[in-house]
Formats: structure tokens, C-alpha cells, sequence
């Protein structure tokens, strides 16, 4: 690879260099390198390490898809699944529909799509890693045992949300120590009321107490390393228990078992100021040697509102009963009748809860804003939907309804649900500045009609590092933002084979046009199994990803290469 101007993802300088491969990996950097059976000329482009995806929900997706989308899109060449406590293994047969209601109902995968597609050729977990490892795919995958299906797997569906007997604790630090010798980078596990099953019971694992979690992360470290990620309370509603409370457990955790912990760390509108303390505190337990590392994301954690999905505030309406289950055109031609239009902006749901109660909160319109062009992240007070209706003398929801009427029914709201508190990026700025963060919160495979936070690679990169730069209050130099999405995520989760380009690493690379680098507007397409729909969020920029030596994408358009395989902790015991 000729002529490229390498960031080589431990945030030294980029400097102009010269790229070999062979079998896959790095043979050297340098100039002059020799003759090579295939040249690339990356004349000018920024060559960068593939960039480490931490935080996503591919765990039904990889076991039928090829390419993973959207992913794939935005330079992205591993993908670390099994987050929040969800996922599929291990599993008895009479579990299987226990775990899809679980993933459907935190993750917002369709059901009958999961149901139609898995495979379910395993029961272990380490048998899970090898049917992953098994189908080919555009990039690598790595996984996590999760908490929850672990509970429901040792105490059944019936008990998984009680407290284990010993017995069955050490059960479960049996079967997480397995998981992790056998190549999984660490246990996850979720602590929000906000991720419960299908009938509103909480997710197993919600409540589990400190000697649990000691035991647990214990088995992590037993098996050969690896995190504990956990999702913390929720920054949405207010509960029982908050991030501080969440916080400082961990830390105590940390303490006892010697094991990395990550979790997401979130600016929440209710308590805009917390994430602050939060890093004051990680501040002192990095001096004290503990691996604690806040996830962040790198813009306002968005969830879109189109009548193209049902992620709308409309959608549990009885009166939008009949519409659910249309065809997008057909839908889009009832909603345009008047009558319709007036009954839904006035009509009450007696019968909320999850997500609908967020829609009715106080504050929710002042957080939402029309999304016309795919560098709206960012928006001030006067763009959002409740300052428009006070200025038009309307209902918010009228507002709200007319916009995602504008183009043809493909309009797009975006509810800033965390991060954009104060609609600054100092906020963000701080969080993902900071020595101890590392950025991900993509996920990436879920919610795949409300959310494509997946494309944050592209906008960190266009937003932050070259229309901001280093000099400016609210960007960073390129050389640090690739790093983030390399080289520090994959130091976390053990990864070590990749994330900087140095001989003997893994040959996963972009090549970017950094000038032209940018993200389309969100789509909805119908490609998951039994015709469901999901958004994408497609990228420019991206001249080539490159996996394993291998050509996987040019200019947006995939080679049909597919070098990408299973991801294991290095550190993982034989």
C-alpha cells in the first residue's frame, strides 16, 4: 500500500509511509519497501487501523448475515456483541423463546425475524463462539457472556430475576470461567428497571448484589482476563437507584476481584452535572490502579421518530391500531386524511408505560428537533419542536406530525435522550476527551427502527476532527480520534492482535478521504428476515476497508470478499 498519509492509531503524529502485508498482517511500515505482487495506491488518503466497534447487539444478526450492516459502512472492522446483559447463549432448547422475548424487548430486534432465521446449533456458550466462528462475514466479530441468558440458563426463566442460591452462583463462575478461556472478552451484565421482558419483568441479573458481581468478574479473571461491562441505571427516568449509586458499587467490585470494568456513561437531562463527578471519581480510582473505563458516545444519543418505523409517539395510539401493520405507502396515504391527522394529535394513551411514558414527560419536545440533513446532530434551543410550536402557536405534537410528513412520510425527528442537556459540546468534549473514557454506544443491530447511532465513527471523524480540529474548543486532532476508535478499545477488551498499525498486527485498515468523509440521511430499508425493516445510514469518504489483507468495500460498494471471522481475547486461557 503506497503513498498513504498513516494514523497509526497510538495517536503519534500521522506521517506519509508505506504499507506491506502478507497473510493477512503487517509485514512493515517504511519507505521503500520492496516490490509487492498487488500494489494499492492510497495516494493522500489517510490510512488508519480498523476501528473497534465496543458496544453492539449483532448476537442474532451474525448467525444469518454475511455483510452487517451498518456497521460495515463506517470503517468498522470488529464488532464487540453480547452488551447489556442479553444475548444467546448458553441456552437449552426450552429457553429459546424465553431469550428472543428478552432481546425483542430490550433491543428492539423483530421477534419472528430472530425466530425464523437462528440456527440455535449450539448449547454452550464456547459452542455458540464456534458457530460464530464458523460462517464467513465482511468483518470480525467478538462477543460477551451475558448476565441475563447466563441466570435464565442455571436457575431457569421462572427464578432467573431472584437471588442465586451458592449452588448456583458457582454455577454460573463455572460457566463465565469456560466462556472466557474459550475466547469471550468478558461478561456483561444490565442495572436499569428501563430493560425488562416482554411483560414488563426485569431483566435477570437487574438487582444482583456486590458478592455476585465479586464472584462473577472473579470467574473473568479466573478464565483469563476480560470486562464486565454494565449498563448502568438509566439517564431517561429517574430510579430506584442512579448512575452514582451504580458507580460507586462497580468501583468496590473492581477493588475485589482485580477484573476491567466498563460502563456507559451518559449526560443525563434530568442531571446534567453527574457524568462530572463521575469522572472526578474515576480520576481517583485510575490513580489507585483500578482498570475502570466509562463508555461514552461521541454526539447526542439520538432517537429518530419517522412514520417509516414505530418509533413514534403516535404509534400505540388506538386510533394508529389499523396503520401499524401496513405497507410504508399505504400508511403514509391514512395519515395524510385531516380527520386522522386531528384525532392523533389529541388523542391519549390511558395505558403507558417504557418508552411511551418518555414520549408524554415533561421536556421531551424541548429535547426533539427536525432532522433534514445528516449534520443536524447538533441543534439550539430555538430549532427544537417546542420551540417551534410556541413560535407557530401550535401543539407540539402537531408539529412533531407535520414534520415526519415532509418528505413523502420519510421525515425524521431526532430526541436527544442524553448528551445534548445543555445543546453544547463542551458536555461531549468533556466526556470524550477524558484519559480514561473510550468511546462506543453505537449499537449497533439493535433498535433497528428507532436508532442508528452505528455511523458515530464518520461523524467523530468529520465533526470533531476535521471541521473542529485540535484548536478548537469542542475538536480534537485526528491522530487522538482514530486512537479512540482503535488503539484504546482494543487495548480494553484484549484485543491486542489490532487496533495500531505496526508489523505483526493484524492488516485491518481504512483507507479515508478525509475531506470527503460524511454520513447520508438515515433510510429505512426491508432486509431483515421476513421482510422487517431496520435503518441504515450509509457513509462517503471510505475508499477502501481492508480485513485480514482483503479488500472488503470500495467507495461504498462491498468486493464480496468476506474475510471476517471470530475475535478472541488474546489474553483468553488455551
Amino acid at each position: 500500500m503506497a503513498g498513504g498519509i498513516v494514523v497509526d492509531g497510538t495517536g503519534a503524529s500521522a506521517q506519509a509511509a508505506d504499507i506491506a502485508l502478507q497473510d493477512g498482517r503487517i509485514a512493515a511500515v517504511g519507505r521503500k519497501l520492496g516490490d509487492a505482487r498487488q500494489r494499492i495506491e492510497a495516494g493522500g488518503l489517510l490510512v488508519t487501523p480498523g476501528f473497534i466497534d465496543i458496544h453492539t447487539h449483532y448476537d442474532a444478526q451474525v448467525t444469518w448475515d454475511e455483510r452487517l450492516e451498518p456497521a460495515v459502512w463506517h470503517g468498522v472492522s470488529t464488532v464487540i456483541m453480547g452488551n447489556c446483559g442479553v444475548g444467546f447463549a448458553p441456552a437449552r432448547a426450552s429457553d429459546h423463546a424465553y431469550l428472543i422475548d428478552m432481546m425483542e424487548s430490550v433491543e428492539d430486534i423483530p421477534a419472528p425475524a430472530m425466530q425464523s432465521a437462528m440456527p440455535w446449533n449450539w448449547r454452550s456458550y464456547p459452542e455458540y463462539l464456534a458457530a460464530v466462528g464458523a460462517k464467513a462475514r465482511t468483518i470480525d466479530v467478538a462477543s460477551m457472556i451475558p448476565h441475563g441468558t447466563l441466570r435464565a440458563y442455571v436457575m431457569g426463566a421462572q427464578r432467573a430475576t431472584q437471588k442465586p442460591s451458592r449452588a448456583e452462583l458457582a454455577a454460573m463462575s463455572d460457566l463465565v470461567r469456560e466462556a472466557v478461556a474459550a475466547g469471550a472478552v468478558g461478561l456483561s451484565t444490565s442495572r436499569t428497571i428501563l430493560h425488562t421482558t416482554g411483560d414488563g419483568t426485569i431483566l435477570p441479573g437487574t438487582f444482583a448484589d456486590e458478592e455476585e458481581l465479586v464472584a462473577l468478574a472473579s470467574a473473568v479473571q479466573k478464565g483469563g482476563g476480560g470486562v464486565l461491562e454494565v449498563s448502568p441505571a438509566s439517564t431517561a427516568f429517574p430510579e430506584p437507584t442512579g448512575y452514582l449509586e451504580d458507580v460507586e458499587l462497580l468501583i468496590r467490585v473492581a477493588r475485589r476481584s482485580g477484573c476491567t470494568i466498563v460502563f456507559s456513561l451518559l449526560q443525563s437531562n434530568h442531571a446534567p452535572d453527574d457524568y462530572c463527578e463521575i469522572l472526578k471519581r474515576i480520576d481517583k480510582t485510575t490513580a489507585e490502579g483500578l482498570r475502570i473505563h466509562p463508555v461514552v458516545a461521541t454526539r447526542p444519543v439520538a432517537t429518530l421518530l419517522t412514520f417509516m418505523g414505530k418509533s413514534n409517539p403516535f404509534h400505540s395510539l388506538a386510533s394508529y391500531g389499523p396503520l401499524r401493520e401496513m405497507a410504508f405507502e399505504d400508511r403514509i396515504a391514512a395519515l395524510r386524511d385531516p380527520a386522522l391527522r386531528q384525532k392523533l394529535i389529541t388523542e391519549e394513551n390511558p395505558n403507558r408505560r417504557g418508552v411511551e411514558l418518555l414520549f408524554a414527560s415533561a421536556g421531551f419536545w424541548s429535547q426533539t428537533f427536525p432532522l433534514r440533513a445528516s449534520t443536524d446532530y447538533y441543534t439550539t434551543a430555538e430549532g427544537t419542536v417546542q420551540a417551534i410550536a410556541e413560535r407557530t402557536g401550535q401543539d407540539p405534537r402537531a408539529v412533531a406530525y407535520d414534520m415526519m410528513m415532509e418528505n413523502g412520510g420519510r421525515g425524521i425527528l431526532m430526541y436527544a435522550a442524553c448528551n445534548w442537556a445543555r445543546r453544547t459540546r463542551d458536555d461531549l468534549h468533556a466526556m470524550v476527551t477524558h484519559p480514561a473514557t473510550i468511546v462506543g454506544l453505537g449499537d449497533g443491530g439493535a433498535h433497528v427502527s428507532a436508532t442508528v447511532d452505528v455511523s458515530q465513527p464518520t461523524t467523530f471523524l468529520a465533526d470533531w476532527a476535521r471541521d473542529a480540529g485540535p484548536t478548537h474548543r469542542h475538536g480534537i486532532s485526528v491522530e487522538a480520534a482514530v486512537r479512540k476508535l482503535t488503539h484504546d478499545n482494543a487495548e480494553v477488551f484484549g484485543l491486542t492482535d489490532r487496533g495500531i498499525i505496526a508489523p505483526g498486527k493484524k492488516a485491518d485498515l481504512n483507507l479515508i478521504d478525509l475531506a470527503r468523509l460524511r454520513v447520508e440521511m438515515p433510510v429505512m430499508v426491508y432486509d431483515l428476515p421476513c421482510g422487517y425493516g431496520r435503518l441504515d445510514q450509509r457513509a462517503h469518504g471510505y475508499a477502501a476497508t481492508i480485513i485480514g489483507g482483503q479488500i472488503i468495500q470500495r467507495e461504498g460498494s462491498l468486493t464480496g470478499t468476506l474475510p471476517g471471522r471470530l475475535a478472541r481475547r488474546i489474553a483468553a486461557a488455551a
